[in-house]
């Protein structure tokens, strides 16, 4: 570690509550994308701690809600960029949670709120690590750009055509994407890469309204079709049953599967955390369940809607039954092609009166791990910690990496300091003070390694 950085790294530790008292007030905003509560509030509170530390941000309109830009000169020509997202995801179901999902308590040295995590962490630590620069010396190591969208939760719907009016807004050796973790004890990790998605809704609608469920006998029920539709895209083993589902599938190659051997998954740890007595297939391998994780596509219900599901009994035959399904997706694979694919499936079966509708869909994207924006960020954070990363090619859940960089292939990189278990998109999402300011001092290690570049 430098002198130079050591100096910042002294500032965030003198001034951690000052930082922490700004994570709490953007937590304390609601910023639901899906409703649209508390978004302009947001912008202008986003925009508000942007000028705090010394940022002037420009709104820039999308057919959603804007992207909030900046841009930061620095003493080097590299140039250091972050994706971030002031939207968050709903907090239901609210009787879960143990505090207020915006009161953002502290207990025990823990925030809990929701977006704590998911990605107002991330978005207050990029300003956090600007502020300890330019207070500690006046100027930025690098140059950095900022790039704060509000529509992550819903699929980021308008992120491709902002995307592709400005280009030149995009360009950068590398961007620090939300997520990141490091587990207590354990090294830092860090993810190049994410899997695709596909969302979709499906529907089927029997009759015009509701009946007495004494004509279930001679009438048929939506959610049995929805069932049985179901039924046939999967089958006993978990296979998917879609024909040509599989076909375009880049499978990983030897590198990928190395990095598998110095991943910090703990199967038990992870099996308590979901609280489940096994995972599929009865598997406990680690490099089984890893590459299952990382590199096997999936076909998963959301949520299933029909009829009555309130307290009590309600004796009716429903008139309409929906689901919502996610597919992640592996490279190779096109969202767009998946949609067709499972509508000629549901066709095919019989079952052509499902209706399809198209949510959302990214494809996976991975990382130039050869890139010096890749060579910096493991550079500075095995100085920073004195111990190797725990490097993944790719990461088992979605975000829009392949929107932002697969046309230039800029590298995107998921590194901070949370933890798998902090209950992101769930009730009594959190995240450790400590944590929130280790995820500052890495990012100024990050901006100080890239500028050597």
């Amino acid at each position: 570690m430098t002198p130079r950085l050591q100096k910042v790294l002294d500032y965030i530790q003198e001034h951690q509550q000052e930082y922490i008292d700004m994570l709490l007030e953007l937590c304390r905003q609601p910023s639901l994308a899906g409703t649209g509560e508390g978004i302009p509030e947001m912008i202008e509170l986003v925009q508000k701690k942007m000028r705090s530390v010394g940022v002037e941000p420009t709104l820039i309109p999308t057919d959603g809600n804007p992207v909030i830009y900046a841009e930061i000169k620095g003493e080097s020509d590299r140039t250091y960029g972050c994706y971030d997202h002031y939207d968050v995801q709903p907090v239901d179901p609210i009787e879960l949670w143990d505090s207020d999902p915006f009161a953002a308590e502290i207990r025990d040295g823990v925030i809990y709120a929701r977006g704590v995590a998911d990605n107002k962490d991330g978005l207050a630590t990029r300003l956090c690590a600007i502020d300890a620069w330019m207070k500690t010396y006046g100027k930025l190591p690098c140059n950095v750009k900022l790039i704060f969208e509000g529509e992550e939760e819903i699929g980021s719907p308008n992120l491709e055509p902002f995307a592709k009016a400005h280009p030149e807004l995009l360009e950068c050796d590398g961007y620090v994407w939300e997520g990141g973790e490091k587990e207590e004890g354990g090294p830092c990790e860090v993810t190049m890469g994410v899997k695709g998605l596909l969302y979709v809704h499906m529907k089927v609608r029997t009759a015009p309204g509701d009946a007495h469920s004494m004509y279930a006998a001679i009438a048929p029920n939506p959610a049995w079709r929805l069932v049985q539709a179901l039924a046939t895209m999967k089958d006993e083993a978990g296979n998917i049953t879609i024909d040509g589902f599989y076909d375009d599938i880049i499978p990983p190659s030897e590198t990928d599967l190395s990095f598998l051997d110095g991943d910090p998954f703990d199967p038990e740890k992870t099996r308590q955390y979901l609280g489940i007595e096994q995972f599929l297939g009865g598997k406990t391998d680690q490099k089984e369940l890893l590459k299952d994780l990382y590199f096997k596509p999936t076909c998963n219900i959301c949520g299933l809607t029909s009829g009555f599901q309130g307290d009590g009994s309600k004796t009716v035959l429903p008139s309409e039954a929906s689901v919502k399904i996610d597919f992640r997706l592996v490279p190779g694979m096109d969202p767009k092609k998946i949609f067709q694919l499972v509508r000629e499936h549901l066709d095919r079966h019989g079952f052509s009166d499902v209706e399809l509708i198209w949510d959302s869909g990214e494809p996976a994207f991975r990382s130039n791990l050869e890139a010096p924006f890749t060579k910096a960020v493991i550079g500075a954070l095995e100085k920073l910690y004195d111990q190797p990363v725990a490097l993944k090619v790719s990461s088992g859940g979605t975000s829009p990496m392949h929107t932002f960089c697969h046309q230039t292939n800029i590298p995107a990189g998921m590194f901070g300091a949370s933890s798998a278990t902090a209950n992101i998109h769930a009730p009594n999402e959190h995240l450790a003070c400590s944590a929130f300011i280790e995820m500052i001092r890495i990012n100024c290690a990050v901006m100080e390694e890239l500028s050597q570049y």
